[in-house]
């Protein structure tokens, strides 16, 4: 099975490197690829349990579920072949030293667009600080260290200015400058948060079929309950907007007594989840019970994550 890639230009998906006509976009495997039968499990500010199906989440989102890559364009795959990558390189290795997807485990999962699905579950932060967080990236049960949740999907193109990076994770790549943006186009990745020293998972390049990909990896074991966090980076900072986010979430000491408030009312409402899933998914995540993890966690997301 070859990879499939959306492009935005022409609206098609094609399988490069195979003799399989490009498809419309709209019903291939980008857009339509695995999704959970039961659907992707949501709580609500409420403590309510929801199971939406992909139009639901293409709704909570706020934006179109893709379960691929997509290019903003041909000329980006055309033109691949003259991306500068930092050094060393050389003509047999040339991505350097990003790994490729056979070596990080993940080729299959780059192949099928699959997801961790039965692992994890969305929820409502809510209002921290008088800034709508909006959505997290929870586990609905344990997830060891190594593990690989998915691709980060989204856009690739070029980066013209830093709002392009709300959404979007920067390539190793020095020219073009490159980002996967999710703005419009992404999956379950564009909902993990941002933590300054908690963060258990990591996003990571890999080179796939002659493109670079980008996959979400677990750095230390996730218990059930625990919320999905990842580091953003100096550059995503650098921007005053966000840069007045972070300094208000961070920097003041109290705020830790409220956010542990705050988690241990998550707790207290968290057994819903439990008690309201589905019989073949308890068999299928939940071996034993685990409890949840009771800690501060200093969130920083970006501004405007759902509508």
């Amino acid at each position: 099975m070859v990879t499939p890639l959306g492009f935005l230009d022409t609206h098609t998906c094609e399988q490069i490197g195979s003799t399989e006509p490009c498809v419309d976009l709209w019903s291939s495997l980008v857009c339509l690829g695995p999704f959970p039968e039961e659907g992707v499990c949501f709580q609500d500010a409420d403590f309510q349990v929801h199971y939406l199906d992909r139009d639901g989440l293409i709704k909570l989102m706020s934006c179109q579920w893709a379960g691929h890559l997509l290019l903003e364009d041909h000329r980006l795959l055309h033109e691949r072949d003259l991306w500068a990558f930092p050094p060393p390189v050389s003509p047999s290795d040339p991505f350097g030293r990003i790994p490729s997807s056979e070596d990080a485990g993940c080729a299959e999962l780059l192949r099928s667009g699959d997801f961790l699905f039965h692992h994890l579950y969305v929820a409502s932060v809510g209002v921290v600080d008088g800034i709508d967080v909006g959505l997290g990236l929870f586990a609905m049960a344990e997830i060891p260290q190594g593990t690989v949740l998915g691709e980060y999907t989204g856009v690739l193109s070029r980066r013209v200015s830093e709002d392009d990076g709300v959404y979007g994770y920067g390539l190793p790549v020095v020219d073009p400058d490159l980002v996967i943006n999710a703005k419009d186009f992404g999956n379950l990745c564009r909902l993990i948060n941002h933590s300054e020293d908690e963060w258990n998972a990591e996003l990571i390049t890999v080179h796939h079929e002659g493109m670079l990909h980008v996959v979400c990896r677990v750095v230390s074991d996730i218990v059930a309950g625990q919320q999905v966090l990842i580091h953003y980076g100096a550059r995503y900072w650098r921007v005053e907007s966000r840069c007045r986010v972070q300094l208000s979430r961070c920097g003041q000491s109290g705020r830790v007594h409220e956010l542990r408030q705050r988690e241990l009312q998550h707790n207290a409402g968290v057994t819903s989840i439990f008690q309201s899933l589905k019989p073949k998914l308890i068999d299928r995540v939940m071996e034993v019970s685990v409890p949840w993890s009771v800690r501060p966690a200093v969130i920083v997301t970006r501004p405007a994550r759902c509508a």
